[in-house]
């Protein structure tokens, strides 16, 4: 044919003859018929576009990983003489904990600028369907920040706002209690949990059966020692049988409620239970049949978008004991007047609970506070100078020499002047000196020796409203501290230091004291000391030496 004939003259022609072209153009097309120059410059911008990705990736990895701009503590008192029926968590930089495992976190959205994390979590054995047992809440302890980390890092680019780190959140609790329920048959027992995720400016939490969350926001009348909070409930509306919801959804998964109110309970085929919501409880979750249990793991999840120290103060953590004790606003009374030592407060509202309450010997009380201190999610101090830029402040070209010397970049005290009170107890074994062999041993428990350093700072923080009244025009904190008669008399009173028996102004004074030196004490110490302003008091610190309260006088 025509065509075949066609075909064989291009092929017996010439190689330097002429030879037939795509649309006469000249061939410099592609296959799909664009110009090669245009394949060329796509390529070429497909190839910037790559190269300013991967930048933007190492630029993000490559900046500082910061902890949350926060205190945490925890205080436990009661309990078995075993194993403990409730264990805390927490994880104050939880950046760091998935740098050394290996797993990357998204860096858009809500993580962006390496946003700090922490994980702050209270698992409760008392918050279970039958006996109190340790076993279930000692497996959360152990793997829940697995499991959040897992599902953050597995959130896509486009999916990280508040509802998608809620659902990993809610993703979290599932795959704990499905882990929980297959590698564990041994556990038998379950518990509740309270969980308080912070991500940059968010604060997101998670409580499951009847444990307890509050946050405080100030009130209208906050003086200046931090009174006036007001508490904000944040996990009463789920675990509890009682409650019109939680009736509503145990009577449709097959349960009978009896009671009502706090009495409520649900009957099942495994007995009954005063909470509707835990994790583990195997006889409640998997029926014989294998059809689904009555009770549910998924915890009432709430976000919050912090003012930091301005609107939201703090965030409190009970186990079912306390709550059951105490109300929400009077757990924030109890801790408010601590400001900024959240052991202080944690160890008055378990106290308060335990006085509050006809308990059982094994009825285990844990408090966990977590201070939310001035300047944002990362610290004022703690922002570079493109950081102070983009938010439209100068930064000074010059600072002045008394506070270079004092103070190191990102806030941190260098060298300090400080007094303070020093407690020994049986607890907390001091290192002996040869010349303190002679002297007899402590008698004190630890959860004594705090109460004792407790009423102590409530008792300086009384003072120093008198003073403010009697000297106003003195502005100073530190000025208003060194007139303190009281200090004087309960550090010679109190005090087992040395200094405690210096003459006059001296008295608990450990001169100026460098960052190499507290942290030889501790590094609770140093931390303790980090955040003080001059005048401040800290909270309870344990060292080599015993438990301090630390007051900032330089």
């Amino acid at each position: 044919s025509a065509r075949v004939g066609a075909a064989g003259a291009a092929l017996h022609a010439p190689r330097g003859g002429p030879r037939e072209m795509s649309q006469g153009v000249g061939g410099h097309e592609g296959y799909s018929g664009t110009p090669l120059w245009k394949i060329q410059q796509q390529n070429a911008a497909q190839r910037e576009a790559a190269l300013q990705e991967s930048l933007a990736y190492a630029a993000e990895r490559t900046k500082p990983i910061l902890p949350p701009n926060v205190l945490a503590e925890a205080v436990s008192m009661g309990g078995p003489s075993g194993k403990p029926f409730a264990r805390h968590v927490l994880v104050k930089c939880l950046r760091k904990v998935a740098q050394n495992s290996k797993v990357e976190l998204p860096t858009t959205g809500l993580f962006a600028n390496q946003a700090p994390m922490g994980l702050f979590a209270l698992f409760d054995g008392q918050s279970c369907a039958g006996e109190p047992g340790p076993a279930a809440a000692e497996y959360c302890a152990r793997n829940f920040h697995k499991k959040v980390l897992e599902n953050l890092a597995s959130l896509p680019p486009g999916c990280t706002s508040e509802t998608f780190v809620k659902a990993a959140l809610v993703k979290s609790f599932e795959d704990l209690d499905k882990d929980l329920l297959d590698t564990q048959p041994d556990v038998k027992d379950g518990c509740g949990a309270a969980v308080a995720l912070l991500l940059g400016e968010f604060l997101f939490t998670a409580v499951l059966g009847s444990c307890d969350a509050t946050l405080c926001e100030a009130g209208a009348g906050r003086s200046s020692n931090g009174t006036g909070g007001v508490a904000v409930p944040l996990g009463r509306s789920q675990g509890r049988c009682g409650l019109p919801d939680e009736r509503a959804r145990l009577i449709r998964a097959g349960g009978t409620i009896v009671g009502d109110g706090p009495a409520a309970r649900v009957v099942g085929p495994a007995g009954s239970s005063k909470v509707s919501r835990t994790l583990g409880d195997p006889a409640w979750k998997r029926n014989r049949d294998g059809s689904a249990g009555v009770l549910a793991c998924i915890p009432d999840i709430q976000s919050v978008k912090l003012s930091w120290a301005e609107q939201h103060l703090f965030l409190l953590l009970a186990t079912t004991p306390v709550a059951e004790s105490i109300g929400p606003q009077d757990m924030v009374s109890a801790a408010v007047g601590f400001a900024a030592q959240p052991r202080a407060a944690c160890g008055e509202i378990a106290s308060r609970a335990v006085a509050m309450k006809a308990t059982s010997p094994e009825q285990q009380f844990t408090v966990v506070e977590i201070w939310f201190l001035a300047g944002g999610p990362s610290g004022m101090d703690g922002r570079d100078d493109e950081a102070a830029e983009a938010a439209g402040k100068e930064q000074p070209k010059k600072k002045a020499k008394t506070v270079a010397s004092a103070v190191l970049p990102g806030g941190e005290v260098k060298s300090a002047r400080l007094r303070h009170i020093l407690v020994r107890c049986s607890d907390l074994p001091p290192r002996v000196a040869p010349e303190d062999k002679a002297r007899k041993p402590v008698e004190r428990t630890r959860l004594e020796a705090e109460a004792l350093l407790r009423k102590l700072l409530t008792e300086f923080r009384d003072e120093l409203n008198e003073l403010k009244k009697r000297f106003g025009k003195l502005k100073k904190p530190e000025e208003l501290a060194l007139k303190s008669d009281k200090f004087l008399r309960l550090c010679k009173e109190h005090s087992v230091c040395p200094t405690a028996q210096k003459g006059g102004g001296m008295c608990g004074d450990l001169g100026w004291v460098p960052r190499e030196a507290q942290r030889k004490l501790s590094r609770e110490f140093q931390d303790a000391v980090s955040v003080l302003k001059p005048g401040d008091w800290s909270d309870i610190v344990p060292s080599v030496d015993g438990l301090h309260i630390i007051q900032r006088i330089a």
